[in-house]
């Protein structure tokens, strides 16, 4: 590092769980805990330092892991479990996961980090805040179009609409945009304190953040694979420069990261 140069901000990015009998075979039959290395790499192509929280159940470890953060990304993944939701493929719900973010969650708000949700990851803000879900729209909520296309995967992308004045549209500067696509759960009841600030053109909601209180926002798309789209790097570029702006604040020249 240079001399009087910053350090780059520290983000935290969860990671999923899978249970022994979705490991892989080097795994020996034990849970491992896995991130798609897209995540890092955009936050890296972003200005951040990427930092993987595995999931551990030791609440006092994780909240001295937070305060080393200058924010945090709730990465995709299975199923979120939530009470009230109805579900019929349980064998995709990570409890333990869910948990784990709840209380990472909760640690970030504590120390006011700035925290971005990503597909799964603003599902899980959405229950954190006592909302629902649609477990599985296709099913659930038979008026909505595909928001996974099978095979298509991540190449399949819709169109969404964002509210004039959001924090999130001001970022991508529009208010109409296509993004990718891959969920079958979806928010269904929002959260206390949160807002919709986009929906896909069936309804869908497809970005919320929580205006005026904390630093908080969720997309149920997928940026780290979007590259320069605005809704990828433009997003993430913005959320990191959040984060570096806390940084400063916080630690000044003082933390080597």
């Amino acid at each position: 590092m240079k001399h009087g140069a910053m350090p780059k901000p520290l983000i935290g990015l969860s990671c999923e769980l899978k249970p022994p009998d979705r490991a892989r075979d080097f795994s020996s039959g034990k849970e491992i805990v896995v991130l798609n290395r897209e995540y890092p790499q955009a936050v890296e192509r972003a200005g951040g330092n990427p930092w993987v929280i595995p999931v551990l159940d030791n609440p006092g470890l994780l909240r001295e892991t937070v305060l080393r953060l200058d924010g945090l990304i709730l990465s995709g993944g299975d199923h979120v479990a939530v009470a009230g939701s109805e579900w019929r493929r349980s064998d995709t719900i990570c409890r333990k996961r869910t948990a784990h973010e709840q209380a990472l969650l909760q640690a970030a708000l504590d120390a006011g980090l700035p925290v971005l949700g990503i597909c799964r990851g603003m599902q899980q803000i959405n229950a954190f805040f006592g909302g629902t879900l649609w477990q599985d729209l296709r099913a659930w909520k038979p008026e909505a179009a595909s928001h996974r296309k099978g095979k298509r995967g991540l190449r399949y992308r819709h169109r969404i609409v964002l509210e004039e004045g959001a924090e999130i549209t001001a970022w991508l500067g529009t208010e109409t945009l296509e993004v990718n696509s891959a969920h079958l759960q979806g928010v269904r009841e929002l959260g206390t304190g949160l807002r919709v600030v986009a929906r896909a053109e069936d309804g869908v909601i497809e970005a919320l953040e929580a205006p005026g209180t904390a630093a908080l926002w969720g997309v149920q798309w997928h940026p780290e694979r979007l590259g320069d789209h605005p809704a990828g790097g433009e997003l993430l570029q913005q959320f990191i420069a959040r984060c570096a702006g806390r940084h400063v604040r916080m630690t000044g020249d003082l933390k080597v990261g």
